[in-house]
């Protein structure tokens, strides 16, 4: 059986939320008029969708499918994509229903732990560049994004963003190479 590789999706979908996210963060289109509403249900949207939807279908097709690579890649790929699918759908739904932040505080401690783990399988891997860099960035944003929320500290939230832009920058070569690019 011939099966396509569903990486370029969840890749697609992770740099387009991160993209979305970090411009936000950074101030990109917001002024006194903007209906924070309505912003708050598109970054759902996006969120849930492209960072949540997209990456789950990714990380399904990789444990479902022989896809050519040796499956304890392919668990540890479908692993990464899951978790952050799975972080980015409750992301969404706090943006839909905004809860205690001090429980997402505590998902992202435990996304920074997963994410070390994933970092230093990626370095032993020597995929350093650019995936290794990718987990690394993420570790940084899931650190700061508590500290930005609690305080609304806007220096914070602009280093979250340029976090976010960065981490959408280094898995492009991940996505080109996904695609056969």
């Amino acid at each position: 059986m011939n099966v396509v590789n569903p990486e370029a999706i969840g890749l697609f979908g992770l740099i387009i939320t991160v993209w979305v996210f970090g411009l936000e963060q950074l101030g990109f289109g917001l002024d006194k008029e903007t209906d924070h509403a309505k912003l708050g249900r598109n970054l759902a949207n996006i969120a849930l969708w492209f960072g949540g939807v997209a990456q789950l279908f990714t990380a399904l097709c990789m444990y479902l499918f022989d896809l050519g690579l040796p499956t304890d890649i392919r668990i540890y790929l479908g692993t990464i994509f899951a978790t952050y699918g799975l972080f980015w759908v409750v992301v969404a739904m706090h943006f839909y229903n905004p809860g205690d932040k001090k429980i997402y505080a505590h998902m992202f401690l435990g996304i920074f732990f997963i994410t070390a783990v994933f970092s230093y399988k990626a370095i032993l891997l020597g995929k350093i560049w650019p995936l290794a860099t990718v987990l690394l960035l993420i570790n940084v944003l899931t650190i700061l994004l508590p500290f930005a929320w609690y305080k609304q500290n806007a220096f914070l939230t602009k280093i979250c963003g340029a976090t976010n832009v960065a981490i959408g920058l280094c898995a492009l070569p991940l996505l080109f190479k996904s695609l056969g690019v």
